[in-house]
């Protein structure tokens, strides 16, 4: 995809134009996410480890709620998240004078949403293709009291759980599912991550900063606690 661009998500808060952009870019082979104001933008990004964050916003300039300025203000301000590129679009002409840091550009929006996605692709042709640093598994980091839980485990449970682990510490630089059948991203006021492995459920804490998990929680069930 050009600029690297494969995942969008889309800040939109009409739901004719956010299933029609949905639909055409999907079609165009983006992989989308879609919001209807900027305030939900904001916890959506907030809560979801930096693998998981968009590669473009296509960011509606208005909004209710937080619009388009005041949620790009948002995304410049906070540490976590001033990484982000966002690509404006307002049924208003005009554009600002003088580039902004992190806007790859901006669309008038068309009759269209097939039009919209169709500029969207190519202008971002026309931009430079951006370098991907190199990604390196994340740090895994298991304090007293979780290595204390998971030593109690029988040794073929304890051995599967560490795998999982690691694996969950491999994935968070990659593009983490929202959901599987034994690793999902918790709604929180930090990014965590639950890891379920023969009913033993690990959440760990996501610090992107550092590059690193930390087990913070331990539940065992019953029947391996007192086995």
């Amino acid at each position: 995809m050009a600029l690297g661009v494969r995942h969008l998500l889309l800040v939109e808060d009409d739901r004719t134009w956010r299933e029609g952009v949905g639909r055409a870019a999907s079609e165009a082979g983006f992989r989308v996410s879609s919001v209807s104001d900027g305030a939900e933008a904001l916890h959506w990004l907030r809560h979801r480890p930096r693998a998981q964050h968009p590669d473009l916003i296509l960011l509606d300039l208005m909004l209710p709620r937080l619009d388009g300025w005041e949620l790009y203000g948002q995304l410049r301000t906070d540490a976590r998240l001033r990484h982000l590129t966002v690509m404006m679009m307002s049924t208003r002409s005009g554009t600002p004078d003088v580039p902004l840091q992190g806007v790859a550009g901006f669309l008038h929006k068309p009759p269209r949403p097939e039009a919209l996605v169709e500029e969207l692709a190519e202008r971002l042709r026309q931009l430079p293709r951006r370098q991907e640093p190199p990604r390196m598994p994340y740090s895994l980091r298991l304090p007293d009291e979780s290595l204390y839980a998971l030593h109690a485990l029988p040794a073929p449970v304890r051995h599967a759980v560490r795998v999982h682990l690691l694996r969950a510490a491999e994935l968070s630089a990659t593009e983490l599912p929202l959901a599987s059948s034994w690793l999902m991203a918790l709604h929180s006021e930090q990014p965590l991550l639950l890891v379920t492995v023969e009913g033993v459920r690990v959440v760990l804490e996501v610090d992107d900063a550092a590059c690193a998990l930390t087990a913070s929680m331990v539940i065992v069930p019953g029947h391996l606690r007192y086995s």
